[in-house]
């Protein structure tokens, strides 16, 4: 069973794209980390899923 599902996933500040067609499923039981570099775009990925931020596009 799928928990979330993204598909082509375009999000980011005004003109700046931080993430470019990102797409990405978790099933009921897996466990996810997301980790990277500083200005990866771990935390902009996250308030795109939660809704903070709407993605523009995907």
């Amino acid at each position: 069973m799928k928990l979330l599902s993204i598909k082509n996933l375009v999000a980011g500040y005004g003109d700046i794209k931080i993430i470019k067609n990102l797409s990405l499923e978790v099933n009921q039981g897996e466990i996810l980390s997301i980790v990277g570099a500083n200005g990866a775009g771990k935390t902009t990925l996250l308030k795109t899923i939660s809704g903070l931020i709407t993605p523009d596009s995907g």
